[in-house]
């Protein structure tokens, strides 16, 4: 309560109206059914992991955190409906998505977070497992553990702690005060670090505004623009990861202040990560079109990126498909990464052919 001082504050607590059950036994993906929602943290697991079920006569949707929301909310459709029989997710599930989930089964029990490999939190657990057991359709929810059984349920059950901090970013009565005694980002950004939170505040650490800011420092973008405006295009929400969309974002900035036309976004659609690239560079047009003011432009380009996540909806099925193998010589489904064009089976009777007839020593 000390964080929002004397304010007038109404709080809510919630409950669980159902159950949670730990299953105590470890989970194998032979033991994968109807109504699970199976859990990891990388999109190649996911689709390793579909394709993997599908094998196994599953029909699998997919959810991760790169997929375009067009895309997520059909593969969660075709789940609802009955289409699919299971789900294959990253914690992106754990967003919101309220599913006729049966079982969460968590297929890994870390994760990496951008810099190591660690164990999941207690906040992680408790957020993904608890969109287990769908109330009206279940009487309880069902969790399960690849590993370390005894150590997760003890992060499920333990007490949530207290909010002690929240987090402050640069408003836009920040910069104009600021610019009544100074002119560059460079100094807005020491300051920033100079500046002394207020009692239960920390500050956004602006590690990507910096990173964005060091292509543009000193040069005509900078010199060009206020420093809210400027601030505001570092800000612009989009991944900057993507080699391909940081450098979009510098060649729109150059045309900006150049007064020209906004170059279009580079467009690839050979395969499914290509597409999802796609989405996203016209994800960052739109943001940069209706930053300034264009909306007729804007309109088009919002059913280009329909249309690209109408073809990653495609691509999921026809690549996971691709995923799987079949033997060379009798057709049987072969196992993800097996290494062999044919099974077993038929490489043994390959080899008795070759041998039959030939003198033992």
């Amino acid at each position: 309560m000390g964080l929002v001082g004397e304010g007038n504050v109404e709080i809510h607590h919630y409950k669980r109206d159902i159950p949670l059950e730990v299953e105590s036994k470890e989970f194998q993906l032979r033991h994968a059914k109807k109504g699970d929602a199976v859990v990891c943290f990388s999109r190649k697991k996911v689709l390793d992991t579909a394709s993997r079920l599908q094998n196994n006569g599953h029909k699998v949707s997919m959810i991760y955190g790169s997929m375009p929301p067009e895309t997520r909310k059909r593969q969660m459709m075709q789940f609802i409906k009955g289409k699919t029989n299971m789900i294959v997710a990253t914690d992106a599930i754990g967003m919101g998505l309220n599913l006729p989930i049966r079982r969460i089964v968590f297929l890994e029990t870390d994760k990496f977070d951008g810099t190591r490999r660690r164990r999941l939190t207690s906040q992680e657990v408790k957020q993904i497992a608890g969109r287990a057991g769908r109330k009206g359709i279940y009487n309880e929810g069902k969790v399960a553990f690849s590993k370390d059984i005894k150590v997760m349920k003890q992060l499920l059950e333990k007490p949530d702690q207290a909010l002690e901090t929240f987090a402050i970013a640069p408003t836009s009565g920040v910069f104009e005060r600021f610019q009544r005694h100074y002119h560059d980002m460079d100094t807005f950004f020491f300051l920033w670090d100079k500046f002394k939170s207020p009692f239960g505040t920390e500050k956004a650490t602006l590690f990507e505004e910096r990173e964005l800011y060091e292509l543009i420092r000193g040069t005509e973008i900078e010199a060009k623009l206020s420093l809210n405006d400027l601030y505001g295009f570092l800000h612009l929400p989009f991944s900057k990861k993507e080699t391909q969309l940081t450098e979009q974002w510098l060649q729109c900035m150059q045309a900006i202040v150049e007064g020209e036309e906004l170059p279009e976004p580079q467009l690839k659609s050979t395969n499914l990560e290509q597409k999802e690239v796609s989405y996203k560079a016209v994800g960052l047009h739109l943001l940069f079109l209706y930053r300034l003011g264009r909306q007729t432009e804007a309109y088009y380009w919002e059913r280009i990126r329909s249309e690209i996540a109408d073809g990653v909806h495609e691509s999921l099925r026809t690549e996971v498909t691709s995923l799987t193998q079949s033997c060379r010589q009798c057709g049987k489904k072969l196992p993800p990464n097996f290494g062999f064009p044919i099974c077993d089976r038929c490489h043994a009777v390959r080899v008795k052919r070759r041998t039959k007839g030939k003198p033992r020593y």
